[in-house]
């Protein structure tokens, strides 16, 4: 008997075409000028290749995902009594999931010992001795930390970089519990065994973690602290506000994505959108007040209470306005290189007078994938933000084509396969610390320029990276773009639960609209930290979407079961 199938277009294929117009632009960005109008026909075509592409992908897995949840869902059996590693929520499968993780990434731990330093924690430790201005470009907060940590290790072993190597270790402790929580709350939530077991070994296996996470960094310090508010914030549409009740749980939320926050500072516009935007989801009035409320008291927090009263008692100065504004400024930077015949004496002299660097020598100083060589570190009159505000919006008005230009420049590490050299879009990570400030070896003469085996850890990364299948895991747009957008694509999905779904992946949703306004995305080990904390949160939003909640879940079982029926 043949059975006609009929397929019907959703109108969420514009997810995936979006996508596939985004990888097309960064993909003709990869060039050295960051031009798209240097082949309009490559560009046409290149639109209709990754837009099929990412249809076809979409669905191929959509389908895949209900056919696995389907099955899983008719299982009734208690399969976790014939396995070590049973997923229950108990403290005994907490600690032996973490166990198993620590064991997969020991290697890297020993091979990299004592830790790998960046150039940021070489400059805040700089801040700490006093030899640059203390400012708040990074957290102050860790600036402290570090600091504090360097002296530990320069009073108890007479040598600062032991000291740091013990908040390594705590890292290396840390991670693997967090993950093991995700694990079993997954298991927790509807995820099927054997998902949960992919799951852990991907903790486990993926070099990428051990890599960095006996890095010090600032991103890799504050996703400590977004794991479990992630975790947390989850928690509130599966129970439908039932956990706020709790005090430790809604204190755990708090505190979790305000030292969130307090590590990068970028993590506030994540935290407390997601907290305020409580207001519309579907839980109770008092769950909806509560958590509202927390994301206040964190704005208030870090609008407030820490740039005007705890920073000028400290005298930490705030960090420049520049930060804020990268994307602008390379905008007006590509006014300048390609389109300088249509500024004006006045509006030359804004552009000299705002920035540190000197108009005439822009046209030379601008790179179309980072802003850095013309943003510097500084401004050189803050005061004239607002007047440089105007100018960019005028500009855009004028030369919409060549802003939209300058900006995929900067973020087409986000939506490509490859480089401008044409090797594999990858993420790059540091297995040594020899980029780093240069007055830091005369603080800390023990600086590990190179560490103990550090060429190891490097052709083993590089190795398991180019491994076929397994190297999608390293792609840098993978966990930038497209598994983000694969998990609107999933949230938007018919039946009940749209709001609910969308809510509840504010978290990684918020993190990738972040990820849009980064100074560099395609180059070197910067945009690698930039996207680790939606590598690390990903398996927990995609298995929450994948196997519902509440009334939705119910209803897959109960549509499974009909068809079930149906087939007999």
């Amino acid at each position: 008997m043949n059975v006609a199938v009929k397929t019907k277009l959703e109108p969420r294929v514009v997810i995936p075409v979006i996508l596939g117009f985004m990888f097309a632009f960064g993909d003709e960005a990869s060039n050295p000028n960051g031009t798209l109008t240097k082949n309009v026909a490559a560009l046409c075509l290149k639109i209709v290749l990754y837009c099929a592409t990412f249809v076809a992908l979409f669905r191929f897995v959509d389908t895949w995902r209900k056919r696995k949840m389907g099955s899983a869902s008719g299982d009734t059996s208690d399969i976790n009594k014939h396995h070590i590693l049973s997923y229950e929520y108990s403290v005994k499968a907490w600690l032996l999931c973490a166990f198993t993780i620590a064991i997969g990434w020991l290697p890297y731990e020993i091979w990299l010992f004592p830790g790998v330093y960046w150039s940021d924690t070489s400059k805040q430790l700089l801040m700490y001795y006093g030899a640059v201005e203390f400012t708040d470009h990074h957290p102050f907060l860790l600036t402290y930390i570090f600091g504090w940590f360097a002296d530990f290790g320069q009073l108890l072993f007479g040598n600062p970089i032991y000291g740091l190597y013990l908040l390594i270790i705590i890292q290396l402790i840390a991670a693997p519990l967090l993950f093991s929580w995700m694990v079993l709350y997954t298991k927790k939530i509807g995820l099927p065994y054997h998902a949960c077991s992919t799951e852990l070994a991907f903790f486990a296996l993926f070099p990428f973690f051990p890599v960095m996470f006996s890095s010090l960094a600032k991103d890799i310090i504050s996703v400590l602290f977004f794991i479990p508010y992630t975790i947390l914030y989850i928690d509130v549409f599966r129970t439908k506000g039932e956990s706020t009740s709790k005090t430790r749980t809604l204190v755990l939320i708090l505190l979790c994505g305000l030292l969130t926050c307090m590590t990068k500072k970028a993590g506030v516009y994540i935290v407390v959108p997601s907290l305020l935007l409580m207001v519309i989801a579907k839980i109770s009035i008092k769950a909806k007040a509560l958590l509202v409320s927390a994301g206040l008291i964190i704005a208030i927090v870090m609008a407030i209470v820490l740039p005007h009263l705890i920073m000028p008692a400290l005298h930490v100065a705030p960090g420049g306005k520049q930060e804020s504004i990268p994307f602008a400024i390379q905008q007006v930077a590509h006014d300048v290189k390609y389109n300088g015949n249509n500024i004006t004496p006045s509006e030359k002299e804004l552009i000299s007078d705002f920035l540190t660097i000197k108009y005439s020598d822009i046209p030379k100083a601008y790179n179309s994938q980072s802003v850095d060589p013309v943003k510097g570190t500084s401004l050189r009159n803050p005061k004239l933000f607002g007047d440089f505000i105007k100018l960019w919006l005028k500009k855009t008005v004028e030369h919409p084509v060549g802003h939209f230009e300058a900006w995929i420049g900067l973020v087409r590490g986000w939506f490509s396969f490859q480089n401008i050299d044409g090797s594999p879009n990858n993420m790059v990570v540091c297995t040594e610390s020899a980029w780093y400030y240069d007055p830091i070896r005369t603080y800390i003469p023990q600086w590990p320029v190179e560490e103990s085996h550090s060429a190891l850890a490097r052709s083993m990364y590089n190795t398991e990276q180019s491994i076929p299948v397994l190297n999608v895991l390293f792609s840098r747009s993978v966990w930038a773009s497209i598994i983000p957008f694969y998990m609107l694509y999933l949230a938007i999905r018919r039946g009940k639960g749209k709001l609910q779904r969308l809510l509840a992946m504010l978290p990684l949703s918020l993190t990738f609209l972040y990820l849009l306004l980064v100074p560099v995305s395609g180059y070197g080990a910067e945009p690698t930290r930039y996207v680790l904390q939606a590598i690390c949160i990903s398996p927990l939003l995609l298995a929450y979407l994948s196997v519902g909640c509440g009334d939705e879940k119910n209803a897959m079982i109960a549509s499974c079961k009909t068809s079930v029926k149906s087939n007999r």
